[in-house]
């Protein structure tokens, strides 16, 4: 008969994912143990495979989790306001986001995008997917402000999308680097130029 998880059990599997989440994010992969995750928990390290199998698992765990905090649902939420607005409010969760832990950490993505090809397939291809997603994402919201006329630019939807996901994962490169949240507000006003 398989085990059930108790809420006790979901719960260290949620303080361990926590804990990875900020430990990736502070000290990224390489500088990451499972050690360190279980020492942040305050469980010993044979805890950890009752919950993910290998520290791979658990980093492709953290992506996804990061990921969701760009609202992607919502930005691509047709119900929840014209295309211009979702770009505006997703714009203005990304910065405040950016201002609050850039200058600090960086982006988790752009982070872990510099060394986990060479450890982690699977952590690799969770950043890379992500990242498309977010850029086709924003293309379409783009593409519908342009066809109502709420932005005029004529630069490629795509080619727009992805050059501001870009100058997102860099900005937030060089605010951990030297420790400002310059490039944050450079990105913020730059992008609301793009996108009259």
């Amino acid at each position: 008969m398989p085990r059930t998880k108790t809420a006790v059990s979901l719960n260290t599997k949620q303080r361990i994912a926590d804990a990875a989440l900020e430990q990736f994010h502070r000290k990224g992969y390489n500088g990451t143990s499972v050690q360190d995750v279980m020492s942040a928990v305050g469980a010993p390290k044979g805890t950890f495979y009752n919950h993910f199998g290998s520290k791979e698992d658990l980093a492709v765990d953290a992506i996804r989790r990061y990921g969701e905090g760009f609202g992607l649902a919502g930005l691509a939420d047709g119900e929840s306001g014209t295309p211009r607005q979702r770009l505006d409010r997703h714009f203005a969760g990304l910065v405040a986001s950016g201002l609050a832990v850039a200058a600090e950490n960086g982006c988790l993505m752009g982070n872990l995008a510099g060394e986990v090809p060479a450890h982690s397939a699977a952590a690799a291809s969770a950043i890379g997917e992500f990242l498309q997603l977010w850029a086709s994402t924003l293309a379409g919201v783009i593409e519908e402000a342009k066809a109502v006329g709420e932005v005029a630019t004529d630069i490629p939807s795509d080619d727009l999308a992805e050059f501001i996901v870009n100058a997102w994962e860099g900005g937030a490169a060089k605010s951990k680097t030297t420790s400002s949240a310059q490039p944050v507000r450079v990105f913020e006003r730059t992008v609301a130029r793009l996108l009259r």
